[in-house]
């Protein structure tokens, strides 16, 4: 049974986006559909416990500091992190591509690990932390090593909204994009989601053979054009596993 006051103060925290970083209580009032007094009770209550902090000029509110403290606890005792953590920075390192690891979560890829390498690649971009699953090669490569009925699930009941021009949005050619990902076990994806990004994402495994995450490389869309493209694909599935090896997956 939920407690309807819980409910509604964390309906109000998912409201918070990289889109949407400032809310004031009539952009509340008007997504909950509830009286003024009610959200400003409710948002005075998370902005005293620290998970919402308030501007004094705009009088808008924006996440607070404490949910950054927790989201740094979580970070830190996942064990894709864990384990993952050190390969991925080693793959950053010597592609000198950004490097990232995702998990699975509500119909998304959500960035739990993002690295750099040290030698400036002019690609520095922090995507996320949530990912549309269609149009990324993280997305892509999870999807493909689902279970048939998620994956499915998933096609039937998202909307493939195009992002840029290059947005695939025709639902056969995914499904059959994605028998090809399962095939040679690795996604790739050329300024699907992002102009000037490409991806390269291979899955990451656990101890039952399930796919539990994905790792990446990022950069310009030279990334799938250029000379280092075969190596570092090599790298990249070599990186993806040796982590799920240490996810207890045994090929």
């Amino acid at each position: 049974m939920s407690i309807q006051s819980v409910q509604r103060a964390l309906r109000i925290l998912s409201f918070f986006s990289s889109k949407n970083p400032r809310l004031g209580i009539t952009d509340i009032s008007k997504r909950l559909k509830l009286p003024k007094p009610t959200v400003h009770g409710l948002m005075q209550t998370l902005h005293e416990e620290g998970f919402l902090q308030q501007d004094p000029e705009t009088r808008k509110y924006a996440l607070g500091l404490k949910i950054y403290e927790l989201g740094t606890y979580l970070s830190a005792t996942l064990k894709i992190n864990q384990v993952g953590l050190g390969p991925a920075r080693r793959l950053a390192e010597n592609t000198r591509r950004m490097a990232r690891v995702a998990i699975w979560d509500h119909s998304a890829a959500l960035v739990t690990l993002n690295l750099f390498p040290h030698v400036h690649t002019g690609f520095q971009h922090h995507l996320g932390p949530r990912l549309p699953a269609y149009c990324t090669a993280l997305g892509k490569s999870m999807l493909a090593f689902l279970p048939e009925e998620t994956r499915m699930d998933f096609i039937e009941g998202t909307d493939f909204i195009p992002f840029t021009p290059a947005t695939r949005t025709d639902k056969g050619l995914f499904r059959e994009e994605l028998r090809q990902v399962h095939f040679t076990g690795f996604a790739t994806e050329s300024e699907e989601y992002m102009n000037g990004m490409s991806c390269i994402a291979a899955p990451i495994r656990g101890s039952h053979g399930e796919c539990v995450g994905a790792i990446s490389i990022s950069d310009s869309p030279t990334l799938l054009s250029g000379p280092d493209r075969e190596n570092h694909t090599h790298e990249l599935l070599v990186t993806a596993m040796e982590i799920s090896r240490a996810m207890g997956y045994l090929p």
